[in-house]
């Protein structure tokens, strides 16, 4: 079992790292969904946190579209965090009508190489998960950051399984994980990594 913990402060991943967490993902404002952590932050967590820690790219709260300006944001960030050793990005991107924006992410897993690539809870928007699903491992994508597409992973249990048993070589991993009773139930639908707030 890998227990990943959202941090969005030093204090709150110093924390996470003393309480035995397995890796971290570094964020933003979690109050909107998460966002890009800055610079400073940046490079004080790799100062002080030891375990692996993936980073969330997101230039700005709101839905996963994003301008030509904000992309070009998106793959600076990526590049930096590559340039400072992080384990992993934590990232997507969808196209209007809400299904995977395939060129697009396809850039961002191509630009963070050799870093492990984390799509993250935009996938909860897609029309149809199981095709993203199949797109997503045509990427090469490691891990699916899912709520089932629900308010938390134990009411979305039956979708985050289906993928699970659908997925050759992308990790289902559920988010909204919120208390140890909710980690036994999906490990008994065979769900062995799981994220939970910081």
């Amino acid at each position: 079992m890998i227990v990943e913990v959202c941090a969005n402060s030093l204090e709150s991943a110093l924390n996470a790292q003393k309480a035995g967490a397995d890796r971290i993902e570094l964020c933003a404002e979690l109050a909107v969904g998460g966002v890009t952590p800055s610079f400073g932050l940046l490079q004080l967590v790799k100062e002080h946190i030891s375990i692996p820690v993936n980073v969330l790219i997101r230039p700005r709260s709101g839905d996963f579209t994003y301008s030509d300006l904000e992309f070009e944001i998106m793959k600076r960030d990526i590049a930096l965090c590559r340039e400072l050793g992080f384990n992993g990005i934590v990232s997507g991107v969808l196209s209007k009508d809400l299904s995977l924006d395939y060129e697009r992410t396809k850039e961002l897993v191509e630009a963070s190489r050799p870093l492990e690539f984390t799509f993250h809870r935009a996938f909860d928007w897609v029309t149809d998960p199981v095709a993203t699903l199949r797109q997503l491992q045509e990427l090469q994508v490691d891990t699916i950051l899912s709520s089932g597409q629900q308010n938390s992973s134990v009411e979305g249990i039956d979708l985050l399984t289906r993928l699970s048993k659908k997925s050759n070589n992308c990790v289902i991993m559920p988010g909204e994980v919120y208390a140890i009773p909710m980690w036994s139930n999906l490990r008994r639908k065979g769900l062995m990594r799981f994220i939970c707030p910081g």
